[in-house]
């Protein structure tokens, strides 16, 4: 399947995944040709990309999160933020149900590598972000060692680590154009107004991620520019989670990256803003080539991963699907990377590079 974006799509296409709002409530299932008017109506809905069938070879990618898991948890962290915006009162079992949740998903796919491949309007994506993040971090930490009762506290202060957010108004948090100074303030407030919240309602060590998960390991993050161990575990857990699963995400003003861009964005950022120790953890385990990515070989030809090997994300088993000019095989040809050391890829393919190929995805 393709991650596509909505300026791509045309009509003939057919979606690859369901697509849920936070209530859970369906907004276009899998499976459906797409027509201009559902175009229209995924771009007036504020969705910013969609997955997309591949012509040349679909393989589905295995998730951490089941998808009954993922809706659920979406729709209890957006009924605990809502309820709270309106009220001010934090319904922290609801939150405690969507945790319990994600780490018996985690705990019994911890060998699947990190491959997230949720998409989310521009109003749900604080509630998609929250379930992402917790997820990344109950796997460094199931990863880490940390024992059952750590793991609920991480995961607990991880889901609820933007609850400050929940104060600032969409036109900010949504804004295409860059932020003026006092808009940029709002922002930078919503770790201190999180803590503020929380640290009467949760453990505190859980508060704390709130609070600390925009310090960076060499001083120069926010609110207090805490450095390295002074920084709590939790936090620098959740800081490695939060970038990346921002990254890879649609925003208003800016495309998801793919996971090899982001791969180096976060390994660029050790030491610097990760703690290099957890940084390492956490690179050892998310999907460098997820399944379903189609990547140039040097050879120049063309083929799709089918399978991803934990430690070895650069090496992946790749099925051939055109050769180097550029013509379908007749045939099964696959090509293991942690067999053929003399080879490699040479680029990722993008969506609409897959799209170009040839007349066969009309």
């Amino acid at each position: 399947m393709l991650r596509l974006s909505i300026e791509y799509l045309r009509p003939g296409l057919v979606t690859a995944r369901n697509i849920y709002n936070a209530n859970g409530s369906l907004l276009l299932g899998q499976n459906i040709t797409l027509d201009s008017h559902l175009v229209d109506r995924l771009t007036n809905l504020g969705i910013d990309s969609i997955y997309v069938k591949n012509p040349y070879f679909e393989v589905e990618p295995q998730e951490i999160l089941h998808e009954k898991t993922r809706k659920e948890t979406i729709k209890l962290t957006q009924s605990a933020f809502e309820a709270f915006r309106k009220s001010k009162t934090l319904n922290i079992n609801s939150l405690q149900r969507a945790v319990k949740m994600i780490i018996e998903d985690v705990v019994d796919n911890k060998d699947v590598l990190i491959s997230l491949t949720d998409i989310r309007t521009h109003d749900d994506y604080t509630f998609g972000h929250s379930i992402n993040t917790c997820l990344i971090a109950a796997l460094i930490g199931l990863k880490m060692r940390l024992n059952e009762q750590q793991l609920r506290e991480l995961a607990l202060g991880v889901i609820l680590h933007d609850i400050g957010k929940t104060l600032i108004s969409q036109e900010i948090l949504n804004k295409k154009e860059p932020l003026s100074s006092e808009e940029w303030q709002t922002i930078a407030e919503h770790p201190t107004t999180g803590f503020d919240i929380l640290r009467k309602v949760i453990p505190l060590p859980s508060a704390h991620i709130a609070y600390q998960h925009h310090e960076n390991y060499d001083g120069k993050g926010y609110p207090r520019g805490l450095s390295g161990g002074n920084i709590h575990r939790y936090a620098r857990i959740a800081t490695i989670a939060d970038l990346y699963d921002a990254i890879t995400a649609d925003r208003p003003y800016r495309r998801a990256m793919l996971p090899h861009d982001a791969y180096e964005v976060v390994m660029g950022s050790r030491g610097i803003k990760l703690d290099p120790v957890i940084t390492d953890i956490f690179l050892e385990n998310v999907a460098l080539f997820p399944v379903g990515t189609m990547v140039l070989l040097d050879t120049g030809e063309i083929g799709v991963v089918i399978t991803v090997y934990p430690k070895l994300q650069a090496r992946p088993v790749i099925k051939i699907i055109l050769d180097k000019e550029g013509q379908k095989l007749g045939e099964n040809r696959f090509s293991d990377l942690t067999q053929e050391l003399t080879r490699f890829i040479v680029k990722v393919l993008k969506p609409e590079e897959i799209t170009a190929l040839g007349e066969d995805y009309k």
